[in-house]
């Protein structure tokens, strides 16, 4: 059962604006579910920058490069962006040149730090944070009975 998340409301909204989409996270909050989700209703390219392949497509590559291995997308996701060397600038590129392309970058808390992101895309993005889950979004796809029946154990171990 896939657990529906409050903040998929606004990176639907995010969908609609011209900059960057930044999803932050800790690991195994849910950050590729969710953006997988948007990818197959609205019909976007999902790229793990886990894959070397992938990493390699959009490291120093030049627009057209980008945008020969994109190419007619409207949509993608860069699952694992801090994956990617330099990728505040890869991203001001492929925005600065493609402003159609729709951009979802996700990554670790530390994605903005560790990859400087902030000022290429000053004025380029909006970052949203993705927390795990929590106790109303756990109610609201289980019911209340069985989130009550489980709260102990929720509070105990938590919600990862």
């Amino acid at each position: 059962m896939v657990i529906k998340r409050w903040l998929k409301a606004e990176l639907v909204q995010s969908l609609k604006d011209k900059r960057v989409t930044i999803l932050y996270g800790a690991r195994q909050v849910g950050k590729t579910t969710l953006v997988k989700e948007l990818i197959t209703e609205y019909h976007g390219i999902y790229f793990s920058c886990d894959e070397p392949d992938i990493r390699e497509a959009f490291s120093n590559k030049t627009s057209s490069n980008m945008k020969s291995f994109i190419k007619d997308a409207k949509f993608i996701v860069l699952d694992e962006a801090q994956r990617v060397p330099n990728i505040g600038l890869t991203l001001k590129l492929l925005h600065d040149t493609y402003p159609e392309i729709k951009i979802i970058a996700t990554g670790s808390s530390s994605f903005e730090l560790a990859n400087k992101i902030i000022e290429p895309l000053t004025g380029r993005n909006i970052p949203f944070t993705l927390y795990p889950i929590s106790y109303k979004e756990y109610s609201d796809s289980f019911g209340d009975l069985e989130s009550k029946r489980l709260l102990e154990q929720r509070i105990i171990f938590g919600m990862y």
